[in-house]
């Protein structure tokens, strides 16, 4: 197979880096790596992720590659643990032929980000497991996550959480990312069985930006929520949200009280037929342009009521 040759400009533009690069280069790949290769070409590639991880440097600027082809298992908690500061994971790929993590085995796996400044790039990201708890727990500041795409594998395998922060987790990103938690990610793919909880929760995330992400599925909490620790300064923007609850929740964004910033230009629909006006509680941020629909047929209605 030919990869992405990592000094080529395609490759800097997909993790936004530039020739000043100084860091070290790693790579992946399941089939062909081993965990005693160096991991410093592709013909020496190690196996997994987590031990990429163990070979940089904190603040280096290391980046590491993870090829089309490769796999890997989260089986338990802490089955990745992101704990060198300032790595970039990147997949390389397009489509469904990039690299995929995978929970299975315990709804207690998950991913750990425990040092900051970690990026996640390109990658697929698949829910094997029922009631999957928080399947990636960032720990720590200036996480990013960019053009990741989120399934389940099967109709029983649903979701509590799948990104959850806590209050260290300051200028979190969580950019051009899909959610698809409404059917399960089978050949022919079917309505989930068991509704999610939520997709993305912020706990005390100051200025967290949630933009330009698509998340549908059922969710019984919302879409987005915060919890115990208000927020501040968050952008949670240009989002295209599909909740298929019925319940009278706010469905989309549900903000603990006092989280401050902005939730504008969010679009979509959310079923509670009866009224819009519960579907997003924005606690203290401003709202601008929000429009949703609560019947299929129909166009979207302005959440909230218009300033004058």
């Amino acid at each position: 197979m030919t990869y992405l040759d990592p000094n080529h400009s395609e490759v800097e533009d997909l993790i936004g880096v530039g020739s000043n690069q100084r860091g070290e280069s790693f790579f992946v790949d399941s089939v062909s790596g081993s965990n005693t290769n160096t991991g410093l070409t592709w013909g020496s590639a190690v196996a997994t992720i987590d031990y990429a991880i163990g070979l940089c440097t904190a603040n280096r600027g290391d980046v590491i590659y993870v090829s089309p082809r490769h796999a890997e298992a989260v089986i338990a908690a802490a089955g990745i643990v992101c704990d060198v500061a300032g790595v970039s994971i990147v997949g390389v790929g397009v489509g469904r032929a990039r690299p995929t993590i995978t929970f299975t085995t315990a709804a207690t796996a998950d991913i750990d980000i425990d040092a900051a400044n970690v990026t996640f790039r390109n990658l697929r990201i698949v829910n094997g497991i029922a009631a999957l708890a928080g399947g990636i727990d960032v720990n720590a500041a200036g996480f990013s996550m960019i053009d990741c795409d989120f399934y389940c594998d099967a109709a029983a395998s649903h979701v509590l959480v799948m990104v959850i922060t806590d209050a260290t987790c300051n200028h979190v990103e969580i950019l051009h990312c899909s959610f698809n938690f409404e059917f399960s990610n089978e050949a022919t793919p079917i309505i989930m069985t068991t509704p999610s909880t939520v997709a993305i929760r912020l706990v005390g995330a100051d200025f967290a930006r949630i933009e330009d992400n698509f998340i549908v599925g059922n969710f019984t909490v919302a879409a987005i929520d915060s919890l115990t620790t208000a927020c501040r300064s968050v952008s949670i923007v240009r989002n295209f949200i599909r909740n298929v609850q019925t319940t009278n929740i706010a469905g989309i964004i549900d903000l603990v009280a006092a989280t401050n910033g902005v939730v504008a230009q969010n679009q979509g629909f959310h079923g509670y037929v009866t009224d819009l006006a519960t579907t997003i509680d924005p606690a203290s941020c401003g709202m601008v342009a929000n429009f949703f629909s609560n019947v299929v047929t129909e166009t979207g209605g302005l959440v909230g009521t218009a300033s004058t």
